[in-house]
C-alpha cells in the first residue's frame, strides 16, 4: 500500500494546482454573498488540487540524517448551487502528507471534512438564514511518534458532527459571520480501543452514550460561531481565514472550544506561489499533554499545526476570469 502511494504521489512530480471558477479562495472560504446563476443548470463548480514531493538521499554523509520521501496532496471542491433567494454551498477539503524512510514512515497531514450549508434571504443578501452541517475527521491511523506501535487516531475516532440552524451575515465585503444559539455537536470514536482509554472525553463525561461495536459518542449543545475572512490585498497576496468557536450548555459552557485556521498565499512568479496554513485547535475534553512524565496525555491543551509550502500553479476552466 506504501509502494502504491508513493508511485501516486511521484507521478505528480511537483506541486501541480488545478482552479476552476476564478479565485478559489474567494469561493470557498466565502461563498456567501451575490453568486451568478447559470440559468440552464444553478450550479457552480470550483476546485483546488495539488500535489507534492520532496526527496533526501545520503551517501556517507557525515553530518548525519536519513533518506527519505515526503509526498503530500491537497482537494478543495465546492459547489454552489443558487436559485431564487436560495443558496446551497457544499464544500469538500482533504489533506494528506507521508514521510517515508528507513527508521520507519510516518504521517504528516491528515484531514478529511465536508461542509454544507443552505441558505434564505431575509430581506436582503446581507441577511440569511442557515441551516448548517460540518463533519470533520482523518482517512488514517495516526501515531504519536514514530516506530510507535499503538495509534493515537483513526478514521472516525475521532469524528466530529456538527449541524443546527442560525443567522448569516455578510454586511461587509470578504467577512461571513454564522451564528447559530442552538448547534449540536456529536463527537464519534468509533474505535473501542480509543474509547477506553477516554483521550477525547471520558465515558462518565456527561451525554455519552455506548454503541455496539464498543466504540462510543457524546453528544453536546450549545452556541456556535462560525466567521469567515477573505481578502486580497494585491494581485500576489492574498488572505483567508476561518474561525469556529463552541460553547456547551450542557457542560462547563465556560470552557470554550476553539478551531482557527488561516492560508497565507503569495505569488512569487507567474505560476509560482508561496503558500503559509497555520492551524489553532483547543477542546477542554481531548488530552493531549503529558504533565505526569508518564508517557500518557492526562491534561488538555493548545495544538498547533504549520505547513510551509512552494510550487507551480495553474489556473483552467470555463469558469476562468
Amino acid at each position: 500500500m506504501k509502494r502504491i502511494t508513493l508511485i501516486i504521489f511521484t507521478a505528480f512530480g511537483f506541486l501541480a494546482t488545478a482552479q476552476t471558477d476564478g479565485n478559489l479562495l474567494t469561493q470557498s472560504e466565502a461563498t456567501i454573498g451575490a453568486v451568478e446563476v447559470d440559468t440552464i443548470k444553478h450550479w457552480k463548480w470550483s476546485g483546488l488540487y495539488s500535489a507534492a514531493m520532496t526527496q533526501t538521499s545520503l551517501t556517507n554523509w557525515a553530518a548525519g540524517g536519513n533518506n527519505n520521501v515526503n509526498v503530500s496532496g491537497l482537494v478543495k471542491q465546492l459547489g454552489v448551487y443558487s436559485k431564487n433567494k436560495w443558496v446551497w454551498n457544499n464544500l469538500l477539503e482533504a489533506n494528506f502528507g507521508y514521510n517515508f524512510q528507513s527508521g520507519g514512515d510516518l504521517k504528516t497531514d491528515d484531514r478529511l471534512e465536508f461542509t454544507t450549508r443552505l441558505d434564505r434571504e431575509l430581506g436582503s443578501q446581507d441577511w440569511r438564514l442557515s441551516l448548517f452541517a460540518n463533519l470533520r475527521t482523518q482517512f488514517a491511523e495516526g501515531f504519536k511518534n514514530q516506530g510507535d506501535a499503538n495509534y493515537i487516531s483513526k478514521f472516525m475516532a475521532p469524528g466530529y458532527l456538527t449541524y443546527g440552524i442560525g443567522l448569516t451575515n455578510a454586511s461587509f465585503k470578504g467577512l461571513n459571520v454564522y451564528f447559530s444559539p442552538v448547534q449540536v455537536k456529536q463527537t464519534f470514536v468509533l474505535d473501542s480501543t480509543l474509547a477506553a482509554d477516554g483521550v477525547f472525553y471520558t465515558i462518565d463525561a456527561p451525554n455519552v452514550a455506548v454503541l455496539n461495536g464498543g466504540g462510543t459518542y457524546r453528544t453536546e449543545l450549545g452556541a456556535y460561531l462560525d466567521i469567515i475572512y477573505k481578502k486580497a490585498f494585491s494581485d500576489q497576496f492574498e488572505v483567508s481565514s476561518k474561525l469556529n468557536l463552541f460553547s456547551n450548555y450542557l457542560d462547563r459552557p465556560q470552557n470554550i472550544d476553539v478551531n482557527w485556521e488561516a492560508i497565507f498565499i503569495m505569488k512569487v512568479y507567474k505560476y509560482l506561489s508561496v503558500s503559509l496554513q497555520v492551524q489553532l485547535i483547543y477542546d477542554n475534553d481531548v488530552l493531549v499533554q503529558d504533565t505526569s512524565g508518564d508517557g500518557i496525555s492526562n491534561a488538555p491543551g493548545t495544538q498547533f499545526k504549520q505547513i510551509l509550502g512552494v510550487g507551480l500553479a495553474y489556473s483552467f476552466g470555463a469558469f476562468k476570469k
